[in-house]
């Protein structure tokens, strides 16, 4: 606790004196000229009455931000001997607790002193007895004009402009800092009102509103549309809005960030983002990483309406997953995260969106992810080709306009909108160091580059897709696309739609293997050799077999491993186990493409002409077959089934 009395420099008396506008600023400064008006405009008449009649009382003050926690613990000064004041903004995790401080509280009271306890969150830092017993709970606000217009009278010269910015986003440190010495009233507004402009763009966003970003998948959509109704219906006399969290999960690139600020700039809303990593950045122990996440919690709050954005919160550890010693180490974070996500009954979320994003949904604690904290999941994946090509509209600007960028986007099935961005950016330079203006050949390169591999090399790509394609159309799949578009260390990638069973059997498992093994199936078949470019397709499969007889029961026992695959190098029985499934399915592999071995070569010749076809195209392709006399193809395009990607590395 510090007493009144130790702190100098304050010219002004908060309770003895009258408001006088005309008061000049005296040695304490504009700080504590700006904390001392504000608190004066959240006091009441009667409140300020009681204590400058000697009353002994206690008071809770909600500072508008943890930056104006000291300075209006000086503004509240009186008499030593007769008023307490304490500030605290979570800055010392032993010192600012709820628990300490409260035979203080209750000793000066009982000796007829006054307390008043100031905290951004008073709950969360105020001693609980302060909490219990005060007699008024006061909440000051940022100035507004007349608070604003007091203090340039007192503080700036010449002629105060008629117009003031609103600075209620602002930091009490830039307030202050938008103040010289001797400087004129003008010069002040000015460089609120600059300040002001930035933060609010800093915070809101210059980028698109949800209608500017059609690749979005439908029911991500419809939510944040609905959040915009709500919030809209909120400023006019409803309530906050309840479904107004979530989690958006899905692959890295496909625009989750961009979907949060979309959210945000469609409901008017300002925009906090942060991260774990954030929190962890200039940190020297735990308090400070708690500290640095409840800066930015009470920046949402002090921002609201505002969207709270927490970006790669996987990384917060799964408490199950930690030992003792890790889990005492990380729960005094965790317990913070919690707690301020949780909210409470005094309403502290209204006002606040509260979503998080991350690539893996399934490392996250599950305390995270239930209703009242995080109660919404949202899977933002990859879009379409009809939202990939929208996309690169976007950041084509004017750039081949009136040209249809659909059958461009059917190039990168799977790409994301961070890939199709970059394309759009080099396809722009390609025509600006050319010196000319863009083309869809441009475009073309930079999404399917020229291949120079050798005929050998993308022939053995092309019928190791082929192969794929049949497995999926024999096994009633739909196919999506396949393609020989080299990709990093991929030579092509065929793609089925579908969804994977949600509890699959050991008949789905074999079918699912024997799918991945028929890209090489058809190299032995019809080139007559295997070559290294099933290895991925190897590995899935290794690992599905692993873990069906060690982890899922679909083997020979029923004994639970976490990571069967893991253990292939030792565990003999094992290993042996998924060495006769392998062989089994890639012998079933083999009797397949033997047996259709003409539709194979049929789309692998496609493939090398065009290198990329639909599932469309492979229809009319074996349709065209049967109707000319050819082989008859059993190929379908049933919906349903697993959802199955084969890549040929």
């Amino acid at each position: 606790m510090s007493k009144l009395s130790q702190i100098k420099g304050n010219d002004d008396d908060l309770f003895d004196r009258p408001d006088d506008d005309d008061d000049a600023v005296g040695s304490a400064g504009v700080a504590d000229a700006l904390a001392l008006a504000c608190l004066r405009a959240a006091l009441s008449a009667d409140l300020r009455g009681r204590i400058r009649c000697g009353d002994t009382i206690a008071v809770v003050v909600q500072a508008p931000g943890a930056d104006w926690c000291d300075a209006l613990a000086r503004a509240a000064r009186k008499d030593a001997a007769q008023t307490v004041s304490l500030a605290r903004d979570g800055s010392s995790r032993r010192d600012h607790d709820p628990a300490r401080g409260n035979d203080c509280v209750a000793g000066d009271l009982a000796r007829g002193r006054s307390v008043i306890g100031v905290s951004q969150d008073p709950k969360r830092f105020l001693p609980s007895t302060l909490i219990a017993v005060a007699d008024a709970h006061v909440h000051v606000r940022a100035p507004d004009a007349k608070v604003l217009r007091s203090l340039l009278r007192k503080s700036a010269s010449g002629r105060i402009p008629d117009a003031l910015p609103d600075v209620s986003t602002l930091g009490f440190h830039e307030i202050v800092a938008c103040f010289r010495s001797g400087g004129a009233a003008r010069d002040v507004v000015d460089r609120l009102t600059a300040v002001a402009k930035r933060t609010a763009i800093a915070r809101t966003g210059d980028g698109p509103s949800l209608q500017d970003l059609p690749w979005v998948p439908a029911d991500a959509m419809r939510w944040g549309l609905s959040l915009a109704a709500e919030v809209a219906a909120h400023r006019a006399g409803a309530a906050w809005p309840k479904d107004s969290t979530a989690l958006f999960h899905g692959p890295p690139g496909t625009g989750k960030t961009l979907f949060a600020r979309a959210v945000a700039k469609s409901c008017g809303l300002n925009f906090i983002d942060t991260s774990p990593s954030e929190w962890f950045r200039n940190t020297t122990g735990l308090n400070d990483v708690v500290t640095a996440f409840m800066r930015s919690w009470d920046a949402a709050r002090a921002a609201r309406p505002a969207l709270y954005f927490i970006d790669e919160i996987d990384g917060l550890p799964d408490r199950s997953k930690l030992d003792a010693d890790r889990l005492s180490w990380w729960a005094p974070l965790l317990d913070a995260v919690l707690l301020a996500l949780s909210g409470g009954a005094d309403s502290e979320r209204d006002g606040l969106v509260i979503c998080a994003a991350t690539n893996h949904p399934d490392k996250l604690d599950p305390a995270l992810l239930r209703p009242g904290r995080i109660g919404r999941l949202i899977e933002i994946g990859p879009p379409d080709a009809a939202g990939l090509a929208a996309v690169l509209r976007h950041h084509l600007g004017t750039a081949l306009a009136g040209v249809d960028l659909v059958p461009a986007a059917r190039l990168a099935p799977g790409a994301t909108p961070a890939q199709a961005a970059q394309w759009a950016d080099d396809a722009l330079r390609l025509a600006r160091d050319a010196g000319r203006a863009p083309t869809l050949d441009d475009l073309l390169r930079v999404i399917a580059p020229p291949d120079h591999r050798s005929p050998a090399d993308r022939r053995v790509a092309a019928v190791h897709e082929a192969g794929h394609c049949v497995a999926y159309l024999d096994a009633g799949l739909t196919i999506a696309s396949t393609s020989i578009v080299a990709r990093g260390d991929a030579g092509g990638e065929t793609r089925a739609a579908g969804r994977r069973p949600e509890f699959p059997t050991r008949a789905d498992l074999d079918a699912g293997v024997a799918l991945l093994l028929a890209g090489r199936a058809a190299e032995e078949v019809v080139l007559g050799a295997a070559s290294t470019g099933a290895v991925v397709d190897l590995a899935v499969a290794t690992r599905a077999l692993a873990d069906g007889h060690g982890s899922h029961g679909l083997g020979d026992t029923l004994r639970h491993r976490p990571d069967p695959a893991a253990s292939l190098s030792f565990d003999h029985a094992l290993r042996a186990a998924v060495d006769a499934d392998l062989a089994r399915l890639h012998a079933r592999a083999l009797d397949l493409i033997r047996r259709r071995r003409a539709d194979v070569e049929l789309i692998a010749g496609a493939l090398l002409d065009r290198r990329f076809l639909t599932g469309d195209d492979i229809a009319a392709l074996l349709e065209r077959t049967v109707r000319n006399g050819g082989p008859k193809s059993r190929a379908k395009n049933a919906k349903g089934g697993l959802r199955i990607r084969a890549r040929n590395a």
